[in-house]
């Protein structure tokens, strides 16, 4: 038997690394999580921004095979359009679009003047740590309804359930294609009100919230 060498199938597979942010804070990510088990999912209000503009366009398309995929977009824009949107578990709710960023007082605004009349007592506001979303006024207006403000940990997306609702609206929008900024407008009102309540508390469960148990249905399956 000649000599040589052998090789053998490694047990691992290459796969595409998922990155997180090393200024992550494991203890209050911890403290959070245990924070979550006092929270009944149904009381939470989640906030977040995104962005778009009229040179969306699908990423992926279909071509014949060895010729390229080809999409026609402006490449003179308009200013991004930053939409302000919130979650509940019975679908999106009030939701306010400006042309370029969202600074502390036009979140003021969005609170007091949009969001505000939908609140009902006892309900939490979730937001994440962006320097808008803090001061000012902001937590007086959410006291104001008799609503409680919350935190996310720093760098903690998958502990905000709206996360998943934009992963779903961004792709509609890009499949839309609005080219002007009024039909972009009506773009993400369509792309929002696609959030069915079935979709708003499967994000809720996947982020680690808590539901009552549906005692009807246990009892009568």
């Amino acid at each position: 038997m000649g000599s040589g060498t052998r090789y053998s199938r490694s047990p691992l597979d290459a796969k595409k690394k998922s990155l997180i942010a090393s200024e992550r804070d494991a203890w209050t990510r911890a403290f959070f999580a245990v924070a979550q088990t006092e929270i009944v999912a149904e009381d939470v209000v989640v906030l977040d921004e995104f962005g778009s503009n009229v040179d969306m366009t699908p990423r992926y398309a279909r071509a014949p095979a060895g010729e390229r995929a080809v999409a026609s977009v402006p490449r003179t824009t308009p200013t991004n359009t930053t939409t302000i949107a919130s979650l509940t578990t019975k679908g999106m709710g009030p939701a306010l679009s400006v042309s370029g960023g969202v600074d502390r007082l036009t979140f003021e605004a969005y609170l007091e003047q949009v969001l505000g009349p939908s609140l009902r007592a006892g309900q939490i506001v979730i937001l994440d740590n962006l320097s808008a979303h803090k001061g000012g006024r902001i937590e007086q207006l959410v006291a104001a309804r008799g609503c409680r403000l919350l935190y996310l940990p720093t760098y903690s997306p998958d502990f905000s359930p709206i996360e998943l609702a934009f992963a779903k609206v961004k792709p509609m929008l890009r499949r839309i294609g609005a080219r002007t900024r009024e039909l972009l407008h009506i773009a993400i009102g369509q792309a929002l009100e696609a959030i069915s309540a079935d979709d708003a508390a499967a994000f809720f469960r996947h982020c680690g919230y808590r539901f009552p148990p549906d005692w009807n249905q246990c009892f009568c399956s």
